[in-house]
């Protein structure tokens, strides 16, 4: 890696350190039940791969109820969660509560309420993985994104995965746009979270636009 790479990379990860559902959604996302219950929604309510302030609003609200948990989202019910959703902002809570109950059910009845189950499913195969995903309610091309740009911190099979906006970024800050490149040779010998919070930190800049303040941090 280069000098100019490794500042620009130095700039990235210091502006954003964490990685985008830690910076964002204030979510650490930990390898457990709970932990990885809570990514799902955040994942189901988003509308693009960084969501929007609306929808990280909407997953701070459920999860200031404690509803961080199927088993726990499981007791709620559709209307109750429609109008937390609604009075955080959310602008389609009614569908968005409907689908969040139909997420739970699949995944307390098809994997125990433990999403580690779903990874277990998949055999350690990437496009199996990202298959079963596709089969949660509400989880669609953005919801995946957000899924898989996270949990590829834990879960390696899950990558390398760079979503749209993290792409965009790279290719404007002269870094590589290609997976494996970016995981094998700028994340510091291939670390899997380092990716993810490379990943995140450049999904960030492009939404909030932030190249310059990234470009100025990277020539001093």
């Amino acid at each position: 890696m280069d000098e100019k790479t490794k500042a620009t990379v130095r700039a990235l990860l210091d502006r954003h350190p964490r990685g985008y559902a830690a910076e964002e959604a204030d979510l650490t996302v930990t390898d457990s039940a709970a932990g990885l219950f809570r990514l799902l929604c955040l994942a189901i309510l988003a509308d693009d791969s960084v969501p929007s302030p609306g929808v990280t609003s909407a997953a701070r609200a459920m999860f200031d109820r404690r509803w961080i948990s199927a088993e726990e989202m499981a007791k709620t019910e559709p209307g109750e969660r429609a109008d937390v959703l609604r009075q955080a902002g959310y602008q389609q809570a009614d569908q968005a509560a409907r689908t969040l109950g139909e997420a739970t059910d699949l995944v307390l009845h098809r994997y125990d309420g433990d999403l580690q189950n779903l990874r277990r499913a998949a055999h350690g195969n990437r496009d199996r993985l990202h298959a079963l995903l596709r089969e949660i309610p509400g989880m669609d091309a953005a919801g995946c994104a957000v899924f898989l740009r996270e949990v590829q911190l834990l879960w390696p099979e899950a990558g390398p995965f760079v979503d749209d906006h993290a792409t965009r970024a790279a290719e404007r800050l002269d870094l590589p746009t290609d997976p494996d490149r970016l995981l094998h040779d700028i994340a510091r010998g291939g670390k899997t979270e380092t990716l993810s919070w490379l990943v995140g930190a450049l999904a960030l800049v492009d939404a909030h636009n932030e190249y310059p303040a990234i470009r100025q941090a990277a020539h001093h």
